[in-house]
Parts: C-alpha cells; sequence; structure tokens
C-alpha cells in the first residue's frame, strides 16, 4: 500500500522542512487518508526550533483549519502570501485530525511557491553604484 507518515504516540505532529533556498509559498498541499487527515494546523516560518510545547504557546505565522471539503478539492490551502516571501524553513504542527483518532497521518506534503531570486537584488546594487557620481 501507500506509505503514510504516521503519529506516534498521539495525533500530534511537528514537521521540520529546511529548504534548499529561500521560497515565496502561497500554498500548500497535504493529501491524507479521510479518517486521519491533520484537521488543525499551524505553520512557522523559519522557527527550525518548535517543538510541542512551543507549537501551541508560540504565535503562528498562520493556523489552518482543515476540512473534508478541503481534502476532497485536493488538499491545497493557500497561505497568506504577504506573511511567506523568504522562507528558508517551515515547521508545521498538527494539533488534531478530522475522525478525532489517536493517529495521525499524512501520505503526501507538498509546497507551491517560487524561488526568492537572489541574482535581480544583486542586479539593483551594481546598478545604483555604476549611476552613483
Amino acid at each position: 500500500g501507500d506509505s503514510v507518515l504516521e503519529s506516534d504516540v498521539d495525533e500530534q505532529l511537528v514537521l521540520h522542512i529546511a529548504f534548499s533556498q529561500p521560497l515565496k509559498l502561497h500554498s500548500i498541499m497535504i493529501k491524507a487518508p479521510a479518517d486521519r487527515a491533520p484537521k488543525n494546523i499551524r505553520l512557522f516560518a523559519n522557527r527550525m526550533d518548535i517543538g510541542f510545547d512551543d507549537a501551541e504557546a508560540s504565535e503562528a505565522t498562520q493556523e489552518i483549519e482543515l476540512t473534508e471539503e478541503v481534502y476532497k478539492k485536493g488538499g491545497v490551502v493557500n497561505l497568506r502570501y504577504v506573511r511567506f516571501q523568504n522562507v528558508s524553513s517551515l515547521s508545521i504542527y498538527v494539533a488534531d485530525n478530522l475522525g478525532d483518532d489517536d493517529v495521525t497521518a499524512i501520505s503526501q506534503l507538498a509546497f507551491i511557491g517560487t524561488a526568492v531570486d537572489t541574482a535581480n537584488v544583486s542586479d539593483i546594487r551594481q546598478g545604483e553604484d555604476g549611476h552613483s557620481h
């Protein structure tokens, strides 16, 4: 069968994802078995230090409540784009799941966005230097 990521002790999960280069994220896609799919999640941009204790107490970059409807439509959730402009890592805290099950499962997780283009920044700086008198 298909492999899934499952929570261990209870329904909660903390995932840390480091990207190879900074991204502008505009949405995430989660696919999961219906009865064990994540329900309430909290996203933390550039906070690899988040653990279970911090995840509930700290201010999240965005909080999302996922519904059966979201999963039926492919599991894509739009993010508050302005808050995810220069993301080099993302921590995801899953508080619970749709089935109130002891185990939360994720079968697929994808991030939709674009690379932060660093070349433009250096071009602008060179241009400014070139025009100074």
